[in-house]
């Protein structure tokens, strides 16, 4: 399966595998398998809510592949390679889990702050 990611903001979770033509969602089978070579399926007829539905969405078999597009979940805090990809994201997912792109927010590490007490009890300050 040629699997195309679309970015798309949301926090739903996203695990998925694949056995022969069929692809596990969030442990939904969807069958594939009625899908002849050179033919196409509109995506909304799948009705999963990780399918791309828009009008010039399908799947379709390439031969042998499958080729379709799903939603990739992700935050305003994902790696922004992955909210804004320069080229489309390509899965190749041929048996087992599909291993999707890490979108977990980018973490920042907190800065270690000076301690300015310097061992004086009230933070260093004088009284007038």
């Amino acid at each position: 399966m040629k699997i195309t990611l679309f970015p798309f903001l949301s926090d739903w979770p996203l695990e998925a595998s694949v056995s022969g033509d069929v692809i596990t969602i969030n442990g939904e089978d969807i069958d594939l398998s009625g899908i002849p070579d050179g033919y196409r399926l509109p995506a909304s007829a799948v009705e999963n809510k990780f399918f791309l539905t828009g009008s010039s969405d399908y799947v379709e078999r390439i031969g042998k592949t499958l080729h379709f597009s799903l939603k990739l979940p992700l935050s305003m805090e994902s790696p922004n390679e992955y909210r804004s990809p320069p080229e489309p994201i390509i899965i190749d997912a041929r048996s087992g889990p599909v291993k999707f792109p890490n979108t977990s927010p980018v973490v920042i590490p907190a800065a270690e702050l000076p301690d300015i007490r310097e061992g004086k009890e009230n933070g260093g300050l004088e009284q007038a």
